[in-house]
């Protein structure tokens, strides 16, 4: 039997309204850029060792307005730093996100290869068995293997790795098996 680790459904009315809520956020923060890589290459960038600078600079610079230049106000200084701050808060809440979807995709992704796999080994014994419709499908299917595994016609080092494209399906069956 195989472990089904995930089992769930997006409506098509969720999907929706999970993008509507991004194209909300991106409305909602309407100031985002795009930079081209020339341009992020050439930014300064800040290291954690100077993310500490800027907010040290940030409280001297409150306590001491007298040294700050003409050309900039505290007020914008205070709002930049007000700024990277909760940017960086809100990409880590999209970082964990966007993790937690990546990792749901794989874990779908490899059932569902599992599964497909499952099936095709299925159809091929039936099309042995003398089954057309699953010998034309087992066919089918076969194609989008064409030119994977060892080649019929190479030498013993491609035994080697037969045996060993041998062993790790043995050990997927494993991880299906009951």
């Amino acid at each position: 039997m195989i472990l089904n680790k995930i089992s769930a459904v997006i409506t098509q009315e969720q999907e929706s309204q999970v993008i509507k809520l991004f194209k909300e956020a991106r409305t909602i923060l309407g100031f985002l850029v795009s930079l081209t890589s020339i341009v992020r290459i050439r930014l300064a960038k800040l290291s954690r060792g100077r993310v500490d600078f800027v907010d040290t600079s940030l409280v001297e610079a409150k306590t001491n307005p007298e040294y700050v230049p003409g050309y900039f106000t505290l007020e914008e200084f205070v709002e930049d730093v007000r700024l990277k701050d909760s940017l960086h808060l809100i990409r880590a809440e999209l970082e964990s996100l966007a993790e937690r979807i990546d990792d749901t995709i794989l874990l779908v992704e490899t059932e569902a290869y599992r599964k497909s796999r499952l099936f095709y080994k299925s159809v091929k014994a039936a099309g042995k068995a003398g089954e057309e419709d699953a010998e034309r499908i087992a066919k089918e299917l076969a194609y989008h293997y064409k030119g994977q595994g060892p080649s019929k016609d190479s030498n013993n080092n491609d035994s080697d790795r037969q045996e060993q494209y041998e062993t790790v399906l043995k050990d997927e069956q494993k991880e299906v098996s009951p």
